[in-house]
C-alpha cells in the first residue's frame, strides 16, 4: 500500500520511474518536530517526544520583528526537516517519520470537518462527526503511509546532522534555512513531501503551524487546541479580517526565524536559548551553522501570501522567495471589494517606512485552475513584474489545480486520483510530473541564487 505514495521518491517501478533528483548529500532525512508548547512536549505518550521551543508556562516575551508585535507564547509550533546521516555504530534503526506526527489523522480530519460540516462545538459534532471521523482515520491511508527518506528523531536519536561543511568543499558555508507557510485551513504537515524534497538538497526547512485561526486545527501552548476561525461572510464581509491575520502570520514566519537565528536579545529568552540546548544538543549544532542573512520564504496560497509579506517586511533578511499558487487578490463583488493581496508586497500600494513592496528574486509556480481566475492571475503576474533587475520566474503546471501541490496527491493511489480528482481539487494532469515539474522549477531557481551553495 505504501508504494504508492513511496515510489517517486524511492525506488521506481516499470510503471512509475522516479525522476525527481535523488539526494546530493546524504543518505536520509531527519525530521525534527519541535512544538512551542513545554507542556506538550513533556505530556507526549510517544517514546520519540518534540522538543519545546517555547519559554516556560506562564511566562511571555515580545519577539523583535517587524510589524504588529506578538506575544511568544502565541507563536506557531513548527517542524524543523534537516539533512542528516544515520549513525553507523547505532544497533537499532530510528522510526520512519509520519505524514503526521502520531497519527493525527483524526485530529486533523475533526479540524476540516469543523470547517466544511458544522461547528466543533455542536452536539451533532460531538457525538455524531467525531465518532464517524475517528473510525474513517483506522483506515484512511495517509494514517499508515510514511515520508520517503525520512526519520523521526528526538534527543537521543541514533542520527547525524550534516552541517554545511559536510555538504561543500568550502568549509566556510553556513546552512540556508527556509521558512515555509501553509495555506488556508491547512496545516504545517500537508507539504512534507517539498520540505523533505529542499533538505535532501542540504536546506534546513522550518515548517510553521500557524496558531492564527487560518490553521484547520493546530495545538496550543495551554495543551488545548485551536480550530479554524470562522470570518463574517456574505454582506458582513470584511476584508481587514484577512488583512490583519496575514500581518499575524507573516510576524509568526519571523519569530520563528528569530527564535532559530537567536536574533532576540531578551535575557529570558537567552536562559531559555542555553536550557534547551542542553537538552537537544541537535538543536545547537542547527542553529549555529545558520545563515541570518539568506533565508528563503516558501508557502503555498495564503502562505505564499503570508512569504511575500514577510520577505517585504524583511528585504535583507531573504535572498529569495518561492511562492507556490499564491492568493494576491481578494474579490467581494457584492460588498465593493477588489484589492490586491496583501497590499504591503504590491509596489502600487501605499507605502510605510518607504517600502517598495516585494523585491527579492521570486519564484511564482501557478495551477492552471488559479491561472483562469482573471483578476487574481493579473494581480499575481503584476507582483513578478514589479520585481527588478527580471529576477523573477513565473510558471503554470499545466492542467493542475489548486490541491496538486499538496501531499494528498501521495496519500491515495493513482486511479482514485483520476476518479475523484475533481472532488479534490486535483487536475487531470499526472499528479507525479506535475509534482516532479514544480521541484525541478524549484530547484533551478534555488540554484541561480545560490550558486556557491
Amino acid at each position: 500500500m505504501v508504494q504508492y505514495c513511496i515510489v517517486p521518491y524511492g525506488s521506481s517501478t516499470e510503471d512509475d520511474k522516479a525522476t525527481i533528483p535523488p539526494p546530493h548529500f546524504l543518505d536520509t532525512v531527519n525530521h525534527l518536530e519541535i512544538n512551542n508548547s513545554l507542556r506538550h512536549a513533556i505530556e507526549h505518550t510517544e517514546p520519540l517526544v518534540p522538543l519545546a521551543a517555547q519559554t516556560h508556562r506562564g511566562r511571555s516575551a515580545t519577539r523583535r520583528c517587524t510589524g504588529p508585535s506578538v506575544p511568544w507564547s502565541s507563536s506557531p509550533s513548527y517542524s524543523i526537516v534537516l539533512p542528516a546521516a544515520l549513525e553507523e555504530t547505532t544497533a537499532s534503526t530510528p522510526r520512519q517519520a509520519s505524514y503526521f506526527v502520531d497519527n493525527r489523522v483524526s485530529y486533523v480530519l475533526e479540524g476540516f470537518a469543523h470547517i466544511a460540516l458544522t461547528r466543533h462545538t455542536t452536539k451533532f459534532f460531538r457525538f455524531v462527526v467525531r465518532p464517524f471521523i475517528w473510525m474513517i482515520s483506522l483506515i484512511f491511508p495517509a494514517r499508515y503511509l510514511k515520508i520517503p527518506e525520512t526519520v523521526l528523531a528526538n534527543n537521543n536519536s541514533s542520527v547525524k546532522y550534516l552541517p554545511p561543511s559536510s555538504l561543500s568543499t568550502n568549509k566556510t558555508h553556513k546552512q540556508r534555512l527556509v521558512v515555509f507557510s501553509h495555506g488556508l485551513t491547512g496545516t504545517g504537515e500537508e507539504n512534507s513531501i517539498f520540505c523533505t524534497c529542499l533538505a535532501k538538497r542540504g536546506y534546513v526547512v522550518a515548517s510553521i503551524h500557524h496558531r492564527d485561526g487560518s490553521s484547520s486545527r493546530v495545538p496550543m501552548p495551554d495543551g488545548s487546541c485551536k480550530f479554524y476561525q470562522h470570518f463574517p461572510i456574505g454582506s458582513e464581509y470584511d476584508p481587514q479580517n484577512r488583512l490583519d491575520q496575514v500581518h499575524v502570520r507573516a510576524n509568526e514566519m519571523l519569530n520563528t526565524c528569530d527564535w532559530l537565528l537567536k536574533s532576540n536579545d531578551d535575557d529570558e529568552q537567552t536562559e531559555y536559548y542555553i536550557e534547551e540546548e542542553d537538552n537537544y544538543p541537535i538543536l545547537k549544532e542547527i542553529c549555529n551553522n545558520l545563515d541570518g542573512k539568506k533565508l528563503i520564504a516558501a508557502g503555498f496560497s495564503y502562505g505564499a501570501t503570508t512569504s511575500a509579506l514577510a520577505a517585504t517586511l524583511r528585504p535583507d533578511q531573504f535572498q529569495c522567495a518561492i511562492l507556490l499558487d499564491g492568493w494576491f487578490h481578494i474579490e467581494w463583488s457584492s460588498r465593493g471589494v477588489d484589492i490586491d493581496f496583501p497590499p504591503d508586497a504590491f509596489a502600487s500600494s501605499d507605502k510605510v517606512n518607504g517600502s517598495k513592496g516585494l523585491d527579492i528574486p521570486s519564484l511564482f509556480i501557478n495551477s492552471s485552475q488559479f491561472e483562469g481566475y482573471s483578476k487574481l492571475y493579473d494581480a499575481t503576474r503584476r507582483l513578478a513584474e514589479q520585481i527588478s533587475q527580471n529576477r523573477s520566474k513565473m510558471y503554470v503546471l499545466l492542467n493542475t489545480k489548486h490541491q496538486n501541490f499538496c501531499d494528498v496527491v501521495f496519500w491515495l493511489p493513482k486511479w482514485s486520483l483520476r476518479r475523484c480528482g475533481k472532488f479534490l481539487a486535483i487536475g487531470s494532469a499526472d499528479a507525479y510530473e506535475a509534482y516532479e515539474s514544480m521541484m525541478s522549477w524549484t530547484f533551478q531557481f534555488i540554484d541561480t541564487h545560490f550558486k556557491d551553495h
